[in-house]
């Protein structure tokens, strides 16, 4: 009998149950692909990380939900590095600021951790591509089961290239929240467009000092709604940069996104954005955690 140690880590939160809770394993050496996706199926969390060795960075994350692994995942990378701190590995004893690098399916990435009686974590975000959109509207409208009046056409519909993720503004946060869209409908949508997920998205904030708040739906992973999904809050930052929705005359700014109260799992995160001197954005996801269950799964 195979013992491993597994948490379940809500992230985007510092109160247990709240945010987006994914499924950690710290040290997942000797488990097979079957094995992870069982796992995965078993936590039924949206995604579960495996933290296993790299020879090119610190060490690697795969993530499995509980229908296929996935690409990249935001909260449970902001998960991983948070029980990372918690069980002081990779150094991580003292309090203080660690960097790693991150080997993942989309290529190597970096992640901050600020250990302190607080932890931050800081995950710099994939390369961002984003661009006009267009697709059939009245098939999209028709497995959201909306209107068209009710999205916000005063800002573009974009593909982010490298995730495949859909942005769409909407009108107003009773528009979002009445969203009961039709999962087959949308399905089919997605492997039309190869859309991996859509994140829609209203300027009208529950919190005063946020500036978006956001639902993303991801029948291709099995997923209907995720509670609060960091891989695409990256991206959405860089969109209300670009579409004059946040002004930015430096070259970083701090927004603060929220996600998850329609569903009963609020998050919060900030998405540090900044341009270089040719131009090009990038992002940061910064944020907290919490660990709410602890033990092994057992494995024959």
């Amino acid at each position: 009998m195979r013992r491993y140690r597994i948490k379940q880590i809500d992230a985007f939160t510092d109160k247990p149950f709240g945010g987006n809770p994914a499924g950690v394993l710290t040290s997942a050496e000797g488990l097979t692909d079957k094995e992870m996706l069982s796992i995965a199926k078993e936590v039924n969390a949206s995604e579960t990380a495996f933290i296993l060795h790299s020879d090119i960075a610190d060490f690697r994350i795969r993530w499995f939900t509980p229908k296929k692994e996935a690409l990249f995942c935001g909260h449970a990378t902001i998960a991983s590095l948070y029980a990372l701190a918690e069980e002081e590995k990779f150094g991580m004893e003292k309090d203080g600021k660690y960097t790693f690098k991150v080997e993942t399916k989309i290529g190597v990435i970096t992640a901050d951790v600020i250990k302190s009686n607080k932890t931050q974590i800081i995950l710099h975000s994939p390369k961002i591509a984003l661009s006009r959109e267009n697709i059939d509207m009245p098939e999209f409208l028709g497995a959201l089961k909306i209107t068209q009046d009710e999205i916000d056409f005063t800002f573009p519909i974009m593909r982010e290239a490298n995730l495949d993720y859909l942005y769409v503004p909407i009108n107003g946060l009773d528009t979002l929240k009445n969203i009961d869209y039709d999962y087959s409908k949308l399905h089919k949508f997605c492997e039309r467009y190869n859309f991996q997920g859509i994140n829609l998205f209203t300027t009208e904030t529950f919190d005063k000092d946020s500036t978006a708040h956001s639902r993303f739906f991801a029948p291709p992973y099995g997923v209907r709604e995720d509670p609060v999904t960091g891989s695409a809050q990256g991206p959405l930052g860089v969109y209300l940069l670009i579409n004059g929705i946040i002004e930015f005359t430096g070259s970083e700014v701090n927004i603060k996104s929220e996600q998850g109260d329609i569903i009963g799992r609020p998050g919060r995160l900030v998405i540090n954005v900044t341009r270089d001197e040719f131009g090009c954005f990038s992002s940061k996801i910064i944020s907290t955690a919490v660990t709410v269950i602890e033990g092994e799964i057992y494995l024959l």
